[in-house]
């Protein structure tokens, strides 16, 4: 479990002024000073852990985890996230329908893709004018501002990482209409009923945010390199399977040729045999004697 005194240090238990509470976020609340609330630390790290272990089996499975934080406190952190374990985000804006209507989101990632490779390929097919060259620049660095980080999302998506609930609404009603489980941490002015693993904490000071998402990254890290040496190990599974299964069926073909000259013999000796049988058979019936007639009769005429 995370040591609770870097989550003080960080300020993770530092909350919004009381006017601006959500009711529902009071089982996280320990208490208040100078009209401010403050968060219990200790229920933070214990769903902190349950939050990382949760993630850890998702990426286990092999599943991507999105990550989401369009606010200038948690773009850094969401960037490093995506970047150090090579899973989708969202650090700008997050479109509408990514999860609801991933087809047509998924045209406009195929469309920065097309230009990116016709300006890769420029040089060595100078088919296009500097004008057009740069109109294809322009769209690419607006399509990768707002799908760039989602070029590897793929269908189904394990979990749904949420810093600021409250500005991420779009995000987080469409992982609830999809049924994607969502990871998020929470601040005392917003509403955790539809959250999967409410993580309590300061959502818009950076160190705080760093300190919560660097634990979470740990664990994805780590139930990836599960995945990873699952797969090596099904992998050489596989190859052991096709290596007995030949060795298997180069046998079958030694004993189907050595039962086929078995036959071939067999039936030459039958066929022998049965040549041998005819002979003797032949050989053992006496000659066909006609017997002669009447001399009288042969001579010819009545006497």
């Amino acid at each position: 479990m995370i040591d609770f005194r870097s989550l003080v240090k960080a300020g993770v238990h530092f909350g919004h002024q009381k006017n601006r509470w959500c009711p529902r976020m009071a089982p996280y609340i320990w208490g208040t000073k100078n009209n401010i609330h403050l968060i219990d630390v200790s229920k933070t790290a214990f769903l902190l852990e349950q939050a990382a272990a949760f993630l850890k089996s998702v990426a286990a499975q092999g599943l991507p985890i999105l990550w989401v934080g369009t606010k200038k406190a948690a773009k850094d952190a969401v960037v490093r996230a995506g970047v150090d374990l090579s899973m989708p985000y969202v650090s700008h804006r997050w479109i509408g329908g990514t999860l609801s209507n991933f087809g047509q989101v998924k045209k406009s990632v195929t469309r920065c893709l097309h230009f990116e490779d016709i300006l890769s390929k420029s040089e060595q097919f100078p088919h296009y004018t500097k004008k057009e060259l740069n109109v294809f620049q322009k769209i690419v660095g607006r399509l990768d501002k707002n799908v760039g980080g989602i070029k590897k999302l793929t269908w189904p998506v394990g979990a749904l990482v949420v810093v600021d609930v409250f500005k991420e609404q779009s995000a987080v009603k469409e992982a609830v209409a999809m049924g994607v489980p969502i990871v998020a941490l929470v601040d005392t002015n917003c509403d955790p009923s539809h959250i999967s693993y409410v993580i309590p904490a300061n959502d818009d000071a950076p160190r705080a945010v760093n300190v919560v998402l660097d634990y979470l990254i740990e664990a994805a890290r780590e139930g990836k390199a599960i995945a990873q040496s699952i797969g090596k190990v099904q992998a050489h599974a596989v190859e052991q399977v096709d290596t007995v299964e030949q060795a298997d069926y180069s046998d079958l073909l030694e004993d189907e040729k050595v039962v086929e000259k078995e036959v071939v013999s067999t039936r030459g000796r039958s066929v022998g045999n049965a040549e041998g049988s005819e002979r003797d058979h032949s050989s053992s019936k006496k000659p066909f004697s006609k017997t002669p007639r009447n001399s009288s009769f042969r001579k010819g005429g009545k006497q």
